[in-house]
């Protein structure tokens, strides 16, 4: 009887153990799509608590679950509806959580939750491409609207087309890729490159850049590797700034020197003296038109 004690001690114990930890499949979650459920009400009651969570009003949301759906592909199951999948979707973009905890937030699994993600992504970024349009050479060629009637830049920005610029975008990402995605911001982030009009919408959008990438090198890479990068025309240019290059279709201010400060910022000017010769007077009338840009951006980080 010792014996048979001390091997069940040693051997079985043991054995049921790790069986238990290591291969015992965890119960099935009660009350799946319970946390959608609580989620959808208060949705319908609390028009702030919409907007805080899915970053868009209810009926802004609604529509564009409807059109993912009749237009791009995106369809529900038997257990998780269209507008579950979107809102799965949005909470872990806009907020940028973990797939674990939006699973305990909606009562789904990891699985359900990535594979709902995977779904959702590939019908926005068939939406993405029908929204987000490269205008053609032709379109390019004409003089916006909106800069005819701006009686402060029309004509000494007539040739120009669009803003362009660069912005970090936070992420998450394993260890070992730290040191490419590590920003001078001291964070992990993607450098976003984007073209915007003066409509403040985007034309073109290049996202496949690490943190560490000087803006030049994003500019680089997306002229080089995506033939739908809408160059200007020979006479036209985008409105960038010093960190780009001053060169043919990319028009940049006036930089400092050695031996002379060339203020640029509108913050420069705003606080400071008026501009002192014509290369201040460029760059203010440079920076005030580039701005676009930047609120473009604004609008689309506060969503």
């Amino acid at each position: 009887n010792l014996e048979n004690e001390q091997f069940e001690e040693l051997v079985i114990q043991p054995s049921v153990n790790y069986y238990d930890q290591n291969f015992q499949r965890a119960p099935q979650r009660t009350g799946r799509g319970l946390g959608w459920r609580n989620i959808w009400n208060r949705l319908q009651e609390d028009d702030a608590a919409c907007l805080q969570l899915l970053r868009m009003s209810l009926p802004c949301f609604t529509a564009l679950c409807n059109i993912l759906q009749t237009n791009y592909g995106l369809q529900p199951t038997s257990n998780i509806s269209i507008e579950e999948s979107v809102a799965i979707f949005v909470v872990i973009c806009g907020d940028n959580e973990v797939q674990r905890d939006v699973g305990l937030r909606f009562g789904r699994n990891q699985e359900t939750v990535m594979r709902k993600f995977s779904e959702v992504l590939t019908a926005t970024e068939l939406l993405a491409c029908d929204y987000i349009r490269t205008p053609t050479t032709q379109e390019l060629q004409r003089i916006p609207e909106r800069l005819l009637v701006d009686r402060v830049n029309y004509p000494y920005f007539s040739s120009c087309v669009g803003a362009m610029d660069g912005t970090h975008v936070c992420v998450k990402v394993t260890p070992e890729l730290q040191g490419m995605y590590w920003n001078r911001h001291d964070n992990a982030s993607l450098n976003i490159m984007a073209i915007c009009d003066f409509n403040m919408l985007f034309t073109y959008i290049w996202n496949g850049a690490p943190g560490s990438c000087h803006d030049t090198a994003v500019l680089t890479m997306a002229k080089e590797s995506d033939s739908e990068f809408p160059m200007p025309p020979f006479d036209k240019y985008y409105l960038v700034d010093s960190g780009y290059p001053n060169k043919q279709g990319f028009l940049a201010p006036y930089r400092s020197s050695r031996n002379r400060v060339v203020r640029y910022h509108m913050s420069q000017f705003n606080y400071g003296p008026p501009p002192k010769n014509k290369e201040e007077l460029f760059n203010r009338r440079h920076a005030s038109f580039r701005s676009v840009i930047g609120r473009t951006f604004g609008v689309w980080k506060k969503k």
